[in-house]
């Protein structure tokens, strides 16, 4: 019959076997529950063995430094899932909106954007018939008007409407003029959107659901009148 006794030794083995095997985890946040967890571990083991060698003195430091970085890192993690990461003028828009994106997908979205801010009596062109696509637009204040020859009004658009954004899917030229008297929107150039695209695809997929959301709700509300 083999003994085995627990040792200082074999229990620093078995914490060291553990922190190795746990870097083939392929969940960032798991592995950094594990290190957390093999830190606190290692926090009881210098407790027991007893700080006399500068080697346990290294082991706690690492534990502490483990501990602290990974927490922060955790928190990090969630604070960026939460809606309170959202700046809090924007956290109705996101809710109402733009909810399908995580909240700190949203905040990239924003910061890639360009505020459009207008009101005055004479009207902002924000798009102009048979041009190239150059800019998507998101209303989040006010409203803007869809006008062809000689400025006739065939539609509105009110908050919550995309601009260009059937020139954005199709790359057709655009199909008429777009003007405001008052307005608060998002923009994102076309040279933005083409790296997101490329950078970001998960983003663009859902960027694309949202406007193609907007775009049935527009068909609704056409066949109503």
């Amino acid at each position: 019959m083999i003994n085995f006794v627990l040792t200082p030794d074999w229990v620093e083995a078995i914490l060291g076997t553990i922190e190795g095997l746990s870097f083939i985890c392929s969940s960032l946040i798991v592995l950094r529950y594990i290190i957390v967890a093999l830190s606190i571990a290692n926090f009881f083991f210098c407790y027991w063995v007893g700080l006399e060698t500068a080697e346990h003195v290294s082991i706690l430091l690492l534990a502490i430094l483990h501990f602290t970085l990974n927490i922060y890192m955790i928190s990090i993690y969630y604070y960026s899932r939460s809606i309170r990461s959202v700046p809090l003028g924007w956290r109705e828009t996101y809710k109402k909106y733009f909810s399908i994106f995580l909240p700190f997908e949203f905040k990239n979205m924003l910061k890639f954007g360009n505020i459009i801010k207008h009101k005055k009596d004479t009207p902002l062109k924000l798009v102009n018939k048979n041009s190239e696509f150059q800019n998507l637009a998101f209303i989040v204040q006010g409203g803007a008007s869809i006008t062809i020859d000689k400025e006739v009004e065939v539609a509105k658009l009110n908050k919550g409407d995309w601009i260009s954004e059937f020139s954005f899917i199709t790359g057709d030229k655009t199909s008429a003029n777009v003007v405001s008297n008052d307005i608060y929107a998002l923009s994102w150039s076309k040279t933005t959107l083409e790296k997101l695209k490329d950078r970001k695809p998960e983003l663009f997929e859902k960027l694309n659901a949202l406007i193609a959301k907007n775009l049935c709700e527009k068909l609704i509300r056409s066949n109503k009148k």
